[in-house]
């Protein structure tokens, strides 16, 4: 799941839907720095209302995650849209496909839910836009057990790129993909070979109510 998936019902409780976002949005501040559940449910108590409310948030991402990557739904989805690419357009280590069509599935479904419920995004911007960065850097310092020195300035490129809102395009995906791919150093897909993505959104449209978790919490 990504951003918009895992804070979609949560957008009541500022802290926690920030705490939903972070184990991802560590990834664009630094790839090696980890929001673990095990790490965060000791938090969840803490006398710091606002850090056990991401803390709670980073379990809550977890445990919506092992359902979703693990379901019949997700899983049948992911082999279907592998093939596809691989027989559409095969690369030559063989692992494109497969990782596109994990990231792919989990952008699309953002893209869906924006396009049912605009405000939404809007919303989980909104809260992005008001936390205290001092206090949210804290937090995820004190969940990852490091110093994140570039964190606020992850935090503005976050608020100012809006890169989620691209996703509602075939363009914008297949642009946000093909990064995606550059930065964890696989090929990126050429400009012509864009027709994939259509294909993909309307099975993930196809399939929305069936992969989106219900969350426990």
């Amino acid at each position: 799941m990504n951003y918009l998936s895992h804070a979609q019902h949560f957008l009541d409780r500022p802290a926690f839907a920030l705490g939903t976002q972070l184990p991802d949005f560590l990834n664009m501040v630094n790839r090696r720095a980890r929001a673990r559940s095990k790490v965060a449910q000791t938090f969840v108590r803490a006398e710091d209302t606002f850090l056990a409310d991401v803390a709670a948030g980073v379990v809550q991402h977890h445990r919506d995650d092992h359902v979703f990557h693990n379901s019949l739904e997700f899983l049948g989805l992911q082999e279907r849209l592998a093939q596809h690419l691989r027989v559409q357009h095969p690369d030559p280590r063989g692992m494109r496909s497969w990782f596109t069509a994990h990231i792919a599935i989990e952008l699309l479904l953002d893209a869906a839910i924006t396009r049912r419920h605009p405000d939404r995004l809007e919303r989980l911007y909104e809260i992005f836009q008001g936390v205290d960065e001092c206090q949210f850097r804290a937090a995820a310092e004190t969940l990852t057990g490091r110093e994140l020195p570039n964190f606020t300035d992850m935090h503005q490129l976050f608020l100012s790129e809006r890169f989620l809102s691209d996703y509602g395009t075939d363009e914008g995906l297949f642009y946000r993909v093909n990064r995606i791919l550059q930065r964890v150093g696989l090929e990126p897909f050429q400009t012509a070979q864009i027709a994939w993505v259509a294909v993909a959104r309307d099975w993930v449209e196809d399939r929305q109510e069936r992969l989106l978790v219900v969350p426990a919490t």
